[in-house]
């Protein structure tokens, strides 16, 4: 780092104290070694060794970064404040120069044509003998103090050189800046940070009711580059972008996009589709409802009659419009207050009232003629059983008792109360009637049999007959 005797000084940045450069100055006499002290800045580092503007610069790019480059007024007062005084020439070397008289002045490896409006000492840059093409820079207490003036490139003065603290991992997407006390980063568009390492972020957009949204992107779903697209559920519109990105200023492309209703085939199961802003609604037909008109509207579950049955069925459900209930009894009970069969209609009521299932009642019974009936109960209801009985000195004919059917009916013939003379002239008479009956039965037969006698013999001639045994036989 040195060329024989020549020591150099590497300087913060950061200003110092007095202390500070007490430090400095005992370090470089007593010890005669380079000061060094680490800074987010870049340092300045000077030669005690005077060489020409060539050989500063391959010195500096060889030894630290280059020469020094300054950009500001602040930065070239500084400079002058951590340089070592000289009370005359030669002084220090800065990497400004130009090539011809007409050329711009410019400052090497970043090609800056900065210059103040006190830059130059009075009477300067005067090209006095016609190739003072570099520029040295005074350090000493008269009135050009840190300011500067054109020399000839060949003459010998001190170097001055800054070694930059920027790398290629300063900054991780931008470039890498440098002033007095600090680097700082220059962010490329959409990238922010100390460091340029953050994407820079654009609001959650919000997602479109009725609709779905999906977000992606390599530095983040909401970062810039990354997109968001939407779609909308059947029967809506997308009123707006599909898909729009984060850009660089943290703003989203395009707005967000809305989902407006849409009348379609599917919108309305059973009803009519009809369209306002942003909102499509149903108009069902009797005996539906819902945003869609998918449901059938429901009928309050009817109550089965005590003994007796329901059953209820239909197309869109047992209790629903158009479903039907019927009703039925057990025997001996019969159906009343109500239909066997009702509808559930399009309001959701029963278009009847619910029945109840009665017990069957028979008609009242009078007593026999000369006789008396016991019946239970004030009521004759179904299986309920009625018994008669007769006067002293008459006959029961007939049934002694009959019940009450399911139809409401009596089961059983009526019985009667006749007397006993009666009743012994009754059996007399059926006697005779019997005996009558049963000789005119046996005459008859008699008869007949005579009958068929005759005709069996006119059949046959004399020579001809059968024996007697013969056509007796066929006759016994």
């Amino acid at each position: 780092m040195f060329l024989g005797q020549v020591k150099s000084v590497r300087v913060s940045l950061s200003r110092g104290t007095a202390s500070q450069a007490l430090k400095w100055a005992l370090m470089i006499i007593f010890t005669g070694s380079s000061l060094i002290d680490v800074t987010r800045g870049w340092t300045y580092h000077y030669s005690q060794e005077v060489m020409n503007w060539t050989q500063t610069r391959q010195w500096c790019q060889t030894n630290y970064t280059d020469m020094v480059a300054i950009q500001s007024q602040e930065e070239n007062d500084y400079l002058v404040s951590i340089l070592p005084n000289r009370t005359k020439s030669p002084y220090y070397w800065i990497g400004i120069t130009r090539t011809h008289a007409n050329e711009t002045w410019t400052w090497v490896g970043h090609n800056s044509t900065w210059i103040g409006n006190e830059s130059w000492a009075q009477s300067e840059p005067n090209n006095n003998h016609i190739t003072e093409f570099c520029v040295e820079i005074y350090v000493n207490n008269g009135a050009n103090r840190g300011r500067w003036n054109d020399e000839k490139c060949a003459n010998k003065k001190y170097p001055v050189c800054y070694q930059a603290q920027c790398t290629n991992a300063s900054c991780e997407r931008g470039k890498c800046s440098e002033t007095i006390n600090k680097t700082s980063c220059i962010c490329e568009p959409g990238f922010e940070g100390d460091r340029c390492q953050t994407a820079v972020a654009c609001k959650e957009p919000i997602k479109p009711h009725h609709g779905g949204m999906r977000c992606s992107g390599r530095h983040g779903d909401h970062s810039f580059e990354s997109t968001c697209s939407f779609l909308c559920e059947e029967g809506f519109m997308l009123s707006g972008p599909s898909v729009f990105s984060c850009n660089s200023s943290g703003q989203w492309d395009d707005k967000e996009p809305q989902c407006t209703a849409q009348c379609t085939n599917a919108s309305c199961e059973r009803g009519k589709c009809s369209e306002t802003i942003n909102k499509t609604s149903c108009i069902c037909e009797p005996g539906f409802e819902g945003d869609r008109c998918q449901t059938a509207v429901a009928c309050k579950e009817p109550i089965k009659p005590h003994h007796g049955g329901m059953r209820c069925s239909g197309r869109h459900g047992d209790h629903s419009f158009e479903s039907t209930c019927s009703f039925l009894c057990e025997e001996g009970f019969m159906l009343s207050g109500g239909p066997s069969v009702f509808s559930c209609n399009s309001s959701g009521q029963w278009d009847d009232k619910e029945p109840q299932c009665t017990v069957v009642e028979c008609s009242a019974l009078s007593g026999p003629d000369d006789g008396y009936i016991n019946c239970p109960g004030s009521n004759q209801t179904f299986n309920s059983t009625c018994r008669f009985r007769c006067s002293m000195g008459f006959l029961l004919l007939g049934s002694t008792e009959v019940s009450c059917g399911s139809d409401g009916r009596w089961k059983g013939p009526r019985p009667f109360c006749a007397s006993y003379k009666h009743a012994v002239m009754a059996l007399a008479s059926c006697v005779a009637c019997s005996a009558v009956c049963c000789l005119c039965f046996c005459c008859y037969r008699k008869r007949k049999k005579r009958t068929q006698l005759r005709s069996v013999l006119k059949l046959y001639t004399t020579d001809t007959l059968p024996p007697c045994h013969d056509v007796f036989t066929s006759f016994v």
